[in-house]
C-alpha cells in the first residue's frame, strides 16, 4: 500500500515524501520529526510536542507549529 508523507507548518501544505508502505513513511516522519528537534526548544514545549506512529506535532516555543501525518494513497 502506498503512503504519503505530508508536512504543514500552519502556512502551507507539503507532500514530504511518497513511499511504499506506512512503515517506511513512519520511518521519514520519525527523520523530519528529528530534524526539527535539533533546534533549541524549551523544556515546557518539548512537553507539549509528540512523536507516534502516523503523526507527529512539534511546537518551537510557542512561535511556530509544525505537523506531520502520513496517509495512505
Amino acid at each position: 500500500m502506498k503512503a504519503l508523507l505530508i508536512h504543514t507548518d500552519g502556512y502551507t501544505i507539503d507532500v514530504v515524501g511518497q513511499y511504499d508502505s506506512v512503515e517506511e513513511a513512519s520511518r521519514n516522519l520519525y527523520l523530519e520529526y528529528e530534524k526539527m528537534c535539533s533546534q533549541e526548544i524549551y523544556p515546557e514545549w518539548q512537553q507539549q510536542s509528540h512523536c507516534d506512529y502516523e503523526d507527529a506535532i512539534l511546537y518551537l516555543n510557542g512561535e511556530d507549529v509544525h505537523v506531520w501525518q502520513v496517509v495512505t494513497a
